[in-house]
């Protein structure tokens, strides 16, 4: 369980001294195990967190780039729209005047 935590030498040093002339070694064995316990339940909801906020940000990312692709072929399909209206409108031909 110490490998899996990232703790200093000073903070198992603090756990495993007795706080009180009372303290034997077993109760501080007992200590130092569940600070162990606090530390590694803390690092795992560090990781969650971090985890669900990477999740949350490809979510808005994605949906940003959804709606740039929509709007990128909105702006094609009413070009396209415009360059068929424009081939089909006919020319107006004005027929020479003669004086």
């Amino acid at each position: 369980m110490i490998g899996e935590i990232n703790m200093t030498p000073a903070d198992v040093a603090e756990n495993l001294m007795p706080k009180s002339i009372g303290e034997d070694f077993e109760t501080c064995l007992k200590n130092f195990i569940q600070s162990l316990e606090n530390a590694k339940k803390k690092a795992e909801k560090k990781v969650k967190k971090k985890v669900e906020d990477e999740e949350t940000h490809l979510k808005v990312e994605e949906n940003a780039n959804e709606k740039l692709e929509d709007e990128t072929l909105l702006k094609v399909g009413e070009k396209a729209k415009e360059k068929v209206e424009d081939e089909e409108t006919p020319l107006k031909v004005e027929p020479d005047k003669v004086d």
